[in-house]
Parts: C-alpha cells; sequence; structure tokens
C-alpha cells in the first residue's frame, strides 16, 4: 500500500514538472532568423550614356552629401554652354532697339505737337507713328528671343550637369562598377553607395506572432546565430499587413542606430520574441 502510495505521488510530481515544461514553452518562441540590412542602400546611376573621365572616389571611402563622385567626358558640353553663354548675353541688338524706341516717342510727342500749330501735316505724324510703332515689335521681339536664349543656355547647363555624378546622401562607397576609360550605357548602375548609420533587420514570423507587435514596438534582435553575440532593441517600423500566399509568414522590419558602424549589414539576425 505505501509503495503504491508513492508511485502515485512520484507519478504527480513528473506531470506537473511536465505540464510546466509544456506551459513555459508554450509561451517561448524560438528566435526566428532574418537579415540586417542598411537602412539606404543606393545604385548610382547616370542618365545618359558616356565615357567615364575621371573618378575621384575609392572603395570604402565615406562621403558626404552633395559630393562629386565621378564624371564623363563634357568638353563639347563645356563648349556648348558657353557659347549659349555669349548669345544670351549679348544685348547689342536689344539695346540698340530700346534706344531707337526711346527717340522714335520723343519724335511722336514733338510732331503731335507741332500738328497741334499746323507746323507738320498729319501724314508726318502718322509715319512718325508707324516707326514708332515698328521699333516696338521689333523692341517686343528681340526681348522674346532673350527669353528664349536664356532658356536654351539653361538647358545646356542641365545637359552639362547630367555628366556629374554627385552623392545623394552621407554614405560610404561600397562597388565601383567601372573604370576610367570605359563607357557606360543610360541608368547603368556605376557605383553603390551605404549608409550603414541606420540598419534594419527584415525577417518573416508566422501569422500568430506577428499578432503579437505591431508598428512602434520596442523588440530585441540578435545580430548573429550565436548565443554569445551582442543584442540590442529596436524599433518595430513596419508589419506587413498581408502573409505571404505560399508561406503564410509575415514579413517584420526592426530598425536600430548604428552610428558606431560595429554592426556590419549583411550578416544574419535573430528576432528574441518570448525569450530571455
Amino acid at each position: 500500500m505505501r509503495i503504491d502510495q508513492k508511485k502515485a505521488r512520484v507519478g504527480w510530481a513528473m506531470l506537473w514538472l511536465l505540464v510546466g515544461w509544456v506551459g513555459t514553452n508554450a509561451w517561448a518562441q524560438p528566435p526566428l532568423t532574418g537579415t540586417i540590412k542598411p537602412l539606404d542602400d543606393l545604385k548610382l546611376s547616370l542618365p545618359i550614356a558616356g565615357r567615364i573621365e575621371v573618378i575621384l572616389v575609392k572603395e570604402g571611402q565615406p562621403v558626404k552629401k552633395g559630393m562629386e563622385l565621378l564624371h564623363l567626358d563634357k568638353s563639347q558640353e563645356e563648349l556648348e554652354v558657353k557659347r549659349r553663354q555669349l548669345v544670351w548675353e549679348d544685348h547689342a541688338k536689344l539695346d540698340e532697339s530700346r534706344a531707337r524706341e526711346r527717340i522714335l516717342r520723343d519724335q511722336v510727342t514733338s510732331a503731335r505737337a507741332l500738328l497741334a500749330t499746323n507746323t507738320i501735316s498729319r501724314k508726318q505724324l502718322e509715319d512718325e507713328e508707324l516707326a514708332l510703332a515698328a521699333a516696338v515689335s521689333e523692341h517686343q521681339a528681340l526681348e522674346a528671343a532673350k527669353q528664349r536664349e536664356k532658356v536654351e543656355y539653361d538647358l545646356a547647363r542641365d545637359a552639362l550637369a547630367r555628366r556629374f555624378l554627385h552623392a545623394p546622401m552621407d554614405g560610404v562607397v561600397v562597388k565601383i562598377h567601372f573604370q576610367v576609360g570605359e563607357s557606360i550605357a543610360a541608368n547603368d548602375t556605376v557605383i553603390r553607395l551605404v549608409d550603414v548609420s541606420r540598419i534594419y533587420f527584415t525577417g518573416n514570423l508566422d501569422s500568430q506572432s506577428a499578432l503579437r507587435i505591431q508598428k512602434g514596438d520596442a523588440v530585441k534582435v540578435r545580430f548573429g546565430t550565436d548565443d554569445h553575440a551582442e543584442v540590442r532593441q529596436g524599433n518595430v517600423v513596419f508589419v506587413s499587413p498581408v502573409a505571404d500566399l505560399a508561406s503564410g509568414l509575415v514579413e517584420v522590419k526592426v530598425e536600430f542606430s548604428n552610428a558606431d558602424g560595429t554592426i556590419r549589414p549583411g550578416i544574419v539576425g535573430q528576432i528574441l520574441l518570448g525569450t530571455e
């Protein structure tokens, strides 16, 4: 009888241990693996074709926003800009037209006064007025021509500017795809520029786990798969409103600051939900 009671107590103890283990692991989630990526990873290109004349940066070099990275051959574009500038800035004909119009206005005013005293005929006044009207029309035409010349000058400057590649943000040059002297086509990727000061984890959660987090939540991510890898807390910036049709998983993104650059984007990361 005592042996049966002892066996019963041992059985109940094992049952409670099993229930506790199941209850604990029902809430715990294994680490979910994803990828660490830079927030800004740009593939830079030029909108026109040409031959690379100068590359001003090297791979691994940090650059500032607005810094020139390279430019294509540009001699013809520079000459065209100079030509258009000289044409636009030439105001000789416009100044002559303006002076002629001013003189004719004075002559018409004088002719009208003389007509009142019958010193000149109306035909003479009408001739002066017709000459003034022609001068006004010529002046207006020259001013419109100057406006067109300014537009053509601006277009030439824009064509020249398109041959330069500038950094659109602060970052690090990761890859230069061409060398000096090589020709590129329009929109070919020339330089890859990455900003590693802001990074994010991207991975997929099952639909039940995804219900437990929302945009703005603070979660922990391990940078690597080793249990001793660095763990940081970041903010959830995106939880996909739809699940993948094939897998049923939901994409999640968690953003971090990496101003010190100690985390290298491209490594595997693990988001920790329901774990210590």
